[in-house]
């Protein structure tokens, strides 16, 4: 093959020469910020009458960018546009295709630094947390085009026939509508919208409404590499505004989220319904949130899971769909890795991501006042161990929140997608399993164990798409850790692999006699 797959290193920023780049790019960035932002179809820029503004969530004050909305209208014509350029775009040779992406590997290594200033301005995130997004999504390229590569074989198993030239090919299947989350406004909306290009298909690109000027700067990439204009659209605009119009569209083929279950569930609802003019099914893939467990028993090493928990519970201040959100302990250690928890997380510098704090702000003023509500609840409720502070005058900021709860605990059942973690004891592995599994999410869970009797029934009974023994609930890395929940968390297309390629393509079986 070609192409081969490797995980792209993340920089080192205790070399002085990383840390001077992003400076600089910090710096270069901040003198853009507060720039217009089109909607952009069929390679125009549209501007609009109406605008998102995009804010620092560090100093909310400071315009990040303004940004085009687009109304119903546009989104039929950004789908219809795209389904004009399928049917070119499908014809285009892999060859052609695999290039492209190549060329999108090497202008995010090129904007590396640039990109990494605009996430920190608009995310929050930090400098180590924004260059783990950019590897992330090179590892999914990378990984698409080996997958492809591979897929364009077709089906070996075939019983061959001397009277038959037989072949079972996949196929692009048409237009695709790429949602995007805020909370990795790069890699994921790059890896959805790379898997439709690889595979033949166009797509139109909405991003989150509170990181719009991230997904433009990929959009821009998407440009430069040379992708025809008619192969994608960026469409920003509120999902009130647009979001139906796009998934119920006649034209759209498959629709690409991730967001929220209430987002998912509606998603997948329209998309079920036939509409005036439409003549396949339509697909989703769906990866939706979570309420996801550390279960550490007595056998563990207590000092490696307070240190996995801290990160799994607040690094990005908790806002991914795999942070560890429950704690469930035998009630013999409880206390000292309570204890141990405490005291790594006090370890923890709260500030801007622009310069490189542990912790940043929550991404807006929403996730804020529904954070620091679950909090008052909290401590109506439950015994608050540490933190649990808030303030919004500057910056969406939120101290950490530790929890001693009991299960039938509100902030241990209902997600709530910030840094706030909830602990709770047990007296057999049988209940640990059980607790960690009392949830409508089976996203991604842990262990911490020496006990390879607690290791076997966990690798059984904890259901959960991501189970990891000894290691953190986060972090999962391209073709190490393949990606995708069950139940309400999503559809499980695990991300980086053949099958997840799968989701946008469909098998052509073909067969010719042979009459000579």
């Amino acid at each position: 093959m070609r192409f081969k797959f490797f995980n792209e290193p993340e920089l080192d920023f205790t070399k002085e020469q990383n840390e001077e780049q992003v400076v600089a790019a910090v710096k270069k960035v901040k003198a853009l910020l507060g720039e217009e932002i089109p909607m952009i179809i069929n390679g125009k820029r549209i501007r609009t009458q109406e605008w998102i503004n995009s804010y620092n969530p560090a100093e909310k004050s400071q315009l990040v960018a303004k940004v085009a909305s687009a109304t119903a209208t546009n989104a039929d014509e950004a789908v219809e546009a795209c389904a004009a350029g399928f049917k070119k775009w499908k014809k285009v040779s892999l060859e052609e295709r695999l290039t492209l992406a190549q060329r999108v590997i090497e202008l995010l290594l090129e904007k590396r630094f640039e990109l990494i200033a605009w996430m920190s301005f608009e995310n929050g995130k930090n400098w180590g947390e924004a260059d783990g997004e950019i590897c992330e999504l090179i590892d999914f390229t990378r990984a698409y085009m080996n997958s492809m590569e591979k897929l364009s074989e077709g089906l070996d198993y075939l019983i061959p026939d001397p009277q038959e030239e037989r072949a079972c090919v996949y196929v692009p299947i048409g237009v695709g509508i790429a949602v995007a989350p805020w909370n990795f406004p790069l890699s994921l909306i790059g890896g959805m919208v790379m898997s439709a290009l690889i595979t033949g298909n166009t797509v139109v690109l909405k991003p989150a409404s509170d990181t719009p000027a991230v997904a433009y700067r990929f959009f821009e990439i998407l440009e430069e590499a040379g992708y025809p204009a008619d192969s994608i659209a960026f469409l920003p605009g509120s999902g009130a505004a647009i979001g139906n119009q796009l998934v119920a569209h006649p034209q759209t083929r498959f629709v690409n989220f991730t967001g929220s279950k209430e987002v998912g569930l509606k998603i997948n609802e329209l998309a079920a319904k036939t509409g005036p003019g439409q003549i396949w099914i339509k697909r989703v893939v769906a990866e939706m949130g979570g309420k996801n467990a550390i279960v550490v028993d007595e056998s563990a090493d207590l000092a490696k899971a307070a240190s996995d928990i801290v990160a799994s519970a607040f690094f990005l201040q908790g806002q991914k769909c795999s942070a560890c959100s429950r704690v469930i302990v035998h009630e013999t250690i409880k206390e000292q890795l309570v204890e141990m928890i405490v005291q790594k997380t006090q370890e923890l510098e709260q500030g801007a991501g622009t310069e490189n704090y542990a912790l940043g702000p929550v991404i807006s003023q929403s996730a804020f006042n529904k954070i620091t509500k679950y909090i008052e609840i909290a401590k109506k409720e439950d015994q608050l161990i540490y933190g649990g502070s808030y303030d919004d005058q500057k910056g969406y900021f939120i101290d950490p929140a530790i929890f001693a709860v009991s299960p039938a605990s509100t902030i241990f059942k209902e997600e709530i997608f910030g840094p706030v973690l909830a602990i709770t004891g047990y007296q057999s592995f049988s209940e640990a399993i059980s607790l960690a599994n009392a949830t409508e999410y089976a996203l991604t869970g842990s262990l911490y164990s020496e006990n390879e009797a607690n290791i076997k029934e966990a690798q059984a009974d904890f259901h959960v798409g991501n189970l990891y023994i000894n290691h953190k609930s986060t972090g999962a890395v391209v073709r190490q850790h393949p990606f995708g929940g069950f139940n309400m968390s999503g559809t499980d297309a695990k991300t980086g692999t053949h099958d997840y390629l799968q989701n946008f393509l469909q098998l052509k079986s073909i067969t010719r006699t042979i009459t000579k």
